[in-house]
């Protein structure tokens, strides 16, 4: 099982003789009352803290970065391509890195105005409808790597549709790596 690093079971471990320590006080001190919220609370506090600690610690022993990466226009199919490496700069297995590509349209400008990037909103506009904007990002997720032990570096290549409308496309990358 790659997910979990020595870090994690160490984790796990602990969580789950905290929880067993408070759920033994509870019921000890119980004194005729019920213990269902206090045992309820327990379960609740413990899921939170759990899941921020396996957030930090996904965070900090599964690094990976992106390199190389050159980005290229197929013109038959109107999409295009993204290709690059991966590299597995942390100390543990990674299971599992999902690559985000985001586009953005870059010309943001309106006919007749100087800039259109920002707008000041009040808070009384929420309450009216507003007209809908248009779409301006697209964005895809793509598994590009899977079992990338410590060190290891690895290529891909990802075609994604290019949107006809946009007239400036600014490409954005997000690595995500569990």
């Amino acid at each position: 099982m790659t997910y979990f690093t020595l870090f994690h079971w160490i984790a796990i471990v602990i969580i789950a003789l905290l929880f067993s320590l408070i759920l033994w006080l509870t019921i000890r001190n119980n004194e005729g009352k019920s213990s269902l919220a206090p045992i309820l609370a327990n379960l609740l506090i413990t899921v939170l803290f759990a899941s921020f600690i396996f957030y930090a610690l996904d965070k900090y022993t599964k690094v990976a970065r992106l390199e190389n990466m050159v980005q290229k226009k197929v013109l038959i199919n109107e999409s295009f391509s993204i290709s690059g490496q991966i590299r597995n700069i942390g100390e543990f297995e990674i299971a599992k890195c999902t690559l985000e590509v985001k586009i953005f349209n870059a010309s943001l400008e309106r006919v007749g105005t100087d800039s259109a990037i920002f707008v000041p909103k009040s808070a009384l506009q929420n309450l009216f409808k507003r007209e809908k904007s248009p779409i301006i990002e697209t964005v895809k997720r793509f598994v590009i790597a899977e079992n990338l032990h410590k060190g290891e570096m690895r290529n891909f290549t990802v075609f994604m549709p290019y949107p006809p409308s946009f007239e400036k496309p600014y490409t954005r990358y997000e690595l995500s790596c569990h």
